[in-house]
C-alpha cells in the first residue's frame, strides 16, 4: 500500500469519498473505524430515540462523538451540517428548529446524500436542502446561515484552513459553529500515520488541540471554547480525545 506521505490532497479527498460512500452503501462491511448504532449509543444517542428511527439513519453513523447536547437552536435560525452523512444529526436538528427554521446538509459522497434524502423524506422532514460538495467549497452565499455544525469532518480534510475559512464565510455576523472533533493532547509519531487507513480513522489528519484552536482563530473566529473532552471508540490512540468546540464569527 502506498504510504500516506505520498498521497496528494486530491488523492486523499478521493479516497475518503470512496471509503465513506462504501459506508453508505454497505455499512455492515468491516471498517477500521466504528460504524453504526452501537457506536452511536456509546457516544450518547438515546436507544429509545434510535428505536423510533429508520435503520438507515444510524447504520452508517461514523461521527467523532455527539454534538447534539451543545447545539441550542432558536426560532427562524438557519443551520448547516457539514458531513451530514445519512442524516441522523440533521433529523434531530430539524426537530429542534421546527417549521420556521432552515436546514442544510452537506456531504461530498453522492451515496450519502442520496441516503440522507431518502431517510429524511421517509421520516417526514420538510424544507431541507442537501448539498453534494466539498466542505472547503461550500455552495452557499456568504453570511447565509446562523450556525454550522459537524461531527468529525475536519480530520478527513487534507487542508483544514480552507474549511474553517468557508465556515466563517457562510456564517452571518454573530453566527456560531459547534462541532465534535478528534484532537490530540500531544504530537503523534509519524510512524503512527503511515497509511491512508490511518486517515480514515481520523488519526492521520488529527492536530494537537492548541494548534487546531489556533487555526480556528486564524480563520477569524472568536470566543473559541472547548465545551467537553471525552474518549470513545473513535479515539484510535491514547493521545486522541473527542472535543466538543464552540466559536463565533464577530
Amino acid at each position: 500500500m502506498k504510504p500516506l506521505t505520498e498521497f496528494s490532497p486530491d488523492e486523499i479527498k478521493a479516497a475518503v469519498r470512496e471509503r465513506y460512500s462504501q459506508v453508505a452503501t454497505d455499512p455492515h462491511c468491516k471498517f477500521n473505524f466504528p460504524v453504526g448504532r452501537r457506536f452511536a449509543e456509546s457516544v450518547g444517542y438515546s436507544p429509545k430515540l434510535l428505536d423510533r428511527l429508520l435503520r438507515g439513519m444510524y447504520e452508517s453513523f461514523t461521527g467523532a462523538g455527539n454534538p447534539q447536547p451543545y447545539v441550542q437552536l432558536f426560532t427562524r435560525e438557519i443551520l448547516l451540517d457539514l458531513g451530514c452523512g445519512a442524516g441522523l444529526d440533521l433529523y434531530l436538528y430539524a426537530g429542534k428548529l421546527g417549521s420556521d427554521g432552515g436546514l442544510y446538509g452537506l456531504d461530498f459522497s453522492p451515496q450519502m446524500i442520496d441516503k440522507a434524502r431518502r431517510n429524511l423524506d421517509q421520516m417526514g422532514v420538510k424544507d431541507f436542502d442537501l448539498l453534494c460538495c466539498s466542505s472547503d467549497q461550500i455552495s452557499l452565499p456568504s453570511a447565509s446561515v446562523d450556525i454550522v455544525t459537524s461531527n468529525g469532518i475536519y480530520n478527513l480534510s487534507p487542508d483544514k484552513g480552507p474549511v474553517f475559512r468557508e465556515v466563517f464565510r457562510v456564517l452571518k455576523p454573530g453566527g456560531r459553529t459547534i462541532f465534535s472533533e478528534i484532537v490530540l493532547q500531544a504530537p503523534l509519531e509519524e510512524r503512527i500515520r503511515k497509511s491512508i487507513d490511518d486517515w480514515f480513522r481520523c488519526i492521520g489528519g488529527a492536530m494537537v488541540e492548541a494548534e487546531f484552536l489556533a487555526l480556528m482563530q486564524g480563520a477569524g473566529f472568536i470566543n473559541i471554547e472547548v465545551l467537553s473532552k471525552s474518549r470513545n471508540a473513535r479515539c484510535g490512540h491514547k493521545l486522541a480525545i473527542c472535543a466538543a468546540i464552540r466559536a463565533y464569527k464577530p
